[in-house]
């Protein structure tokens, strides 16, 4: 009994913990502040351009049936035919005149400039249209645009979206793992590859087919590249300073969404889009150099000596010493190698069906599951229809976006003195609620919005 109880106090006096260890060296010195403002913080913003860039690709602007035998007359005119008329089906451009509109101006007193839309008729023959012309005013291109994304084929920029978010799940699982096998820093530059070259691929479409494809490799890099540098900087810092982070992050992908509604004012056309908001995160490839291996993953696969060097890093940048006996026992597990029960721990690992094999840990892992289903399907669906409130489309998408860093303010502050759960309880009550208010709002147009 004696022995068991030596050899149990033994092992647990020989683990490395690195939260002790953080608040001799640094729980958030120079090293972390550095790593965390230059480097960690601003791989969290390719996210949002990716992951809502897509809005703005797949822009409708107003469009109407192609009448080639107008082509004399300006777009303003062939575009009143539709905008004037009574008829449902030829006011929403999917429908037109099935006449001969030569004949119509032969016997009509049109000049150049008339409406044309008091030579209609309600009682003539209709007919599907198989080609449309667009409002380039505002919009220069877009998948609607090119692929004629319209009537029939409305759905598709749907189906764009779908393919966005499918791709969301798998990547996460994928990078994941990923995580755990070749570590934080190669996964998050494998990531970030994943990223640019979907978004190259977009680009490139020459149809909606390849296009939704490459949609869903960008998915596979959503939220997984926001999450590594988040985890990164978790596992650098001690564990007073934790919720700080986690509010500086989701502030920092904040700033990619406000980057993001500058960058579309300025840039109307999807193909260029697609470049814009990728190819200059190539030069984040530079980190490459400077971004460290997460300490804690280093030692859980008992890589220690790259640890060691990481930790004496910090610590001599903290302006602090590495406690000697934190190196004995480094140094003791390095001529040891591994205990057979972290050999047997790496070998196996916990795995996905950790998270189920308690009742306690299913339960935990069912309500975490349903909680985040819940909160990305309202921020997704409030994300997505934030630039068709008002009449300014990129000014409605930077105020949705906005909004979002007092509520970070807010959940650092409630998480700090609260906890976790009961604020989380309070957010999702209140959201609840202010999301059943706005079903029961009157539609129309008595309530007018407010644009710039």
């Amino acid at each position: 009994m004696d022995d068991s109880h030596t050899t149990e106090n033994k092992g647990k006096n020989d683990e490395v913990d690195l939260d002790e260890i953080l608040p001799i060296i640094g729980e958030f010195g120079r090293y972390q502040k550095l790593l965390l403002w230059l480097v960690c913080l601003p791989a969290c913003i390719p996210c949002g351009f990716g992951a809502f860039n897509q809005l703005f690709m797949s822009d409708v602007p107003p469009y109407w049936c192609s009448e080639p035998q107008l082509s004399n007359f300006t777009a303003d005119q062939r575009r009143q035919i539709y905008e004037e008329s009574n008829v449902t089906q030829i006011k929403n451009g999917c429908m037109r005149y099935a006449i001969n509109w030569t004949e119509i101006l032969e016997s009509s007193d049109v000049f150049q400039g008339e409406n044309l839309g008091r030579l209609t008729n309600e009682s003539w023959p209709l007919e599907k249209c198989n080609s449309w012309e667009y409002d380039t005013s505002l919009v220069q291109s877009s998948i609607v645009i090119d692929y004629d994304l319209v009537c029939e084929r409305d759905i598709y920029p749907t189906v764009g979206l779908a393919a966005l978010n499918l791709g969301g799940p798998i990547g996460v699982y994928f990078f994941g793992v990923l995580n755990d096998r070749i570590g934080r820093r190669k996964s998050y530059f494998l990531c970030l590859a994943t990223l640019i070259v979907g978004s190259l691929l977009t680009a490139s479409a020459m149809n909606f087919w390849w296009w939704a494809v490459s949609r869903v490799i960008v998915g596979l890099t959503i939220p997984a590249v926001y999450q590594i540098p988040f985890i990164i900087s978790l596992e650098l810092v001690g564990p007073n300073y934790r919720s700080f982070i986690t509010v500086m992050t989701c502030m920092f992908y904040t700033l990619g969404l406000v980057l993001l509604s500058g960058v579309t004012y300025y840039v109307r056309n999807w193909v260029y889009l697609a470049v814009v908001t990728s190819t200059p995160f190539a030069a984040y490839f530079v980190y490459w150099w400077f971004l460290p291996e997460s300490p804690r993953w280093l030692l859980a696969k008992g890589r220690l000596e790259e640890a060691l060097k990481i930790l004496e890093t910090l610590a001599r940048v903290n302006g602090t010493v590495l406690p000697e006996t934190f190196k004995q026992k480094l140094k003791q597990k390095m001529m040891m190698q591994r205990t057979l029960s972290e050999e047997k721990r790496l070998k196996e690992g916990p795995g996905v069906l950790a998270l189920c094999r308690t009742p306690n840990m299913r339960l935990k892992t069912i309500l975490i599951t349903f909680n985040w289903f819940a909160n990305d399907m309202v921020y997704i669906g409030l994300s997505y229809y934030g630039p068709s409130l008002g009449q300014n489309q990129y000014l409605s998408f930077l105020l949705s976006s906005v909004v979002e860093v007092p509520s970070c303010l807010v959940c650092w502050l409630l998480m700090d003195r609260w906890g976790r759960r009961w604020p989380l309880c309070l957010a999702m009550t209140l959201s609840g609620i202010s999301c059943i208010i706005t079903v029961t709002l009157p539609s129309g147009k008595k309530y007018k919005p407010i644009t710039c």
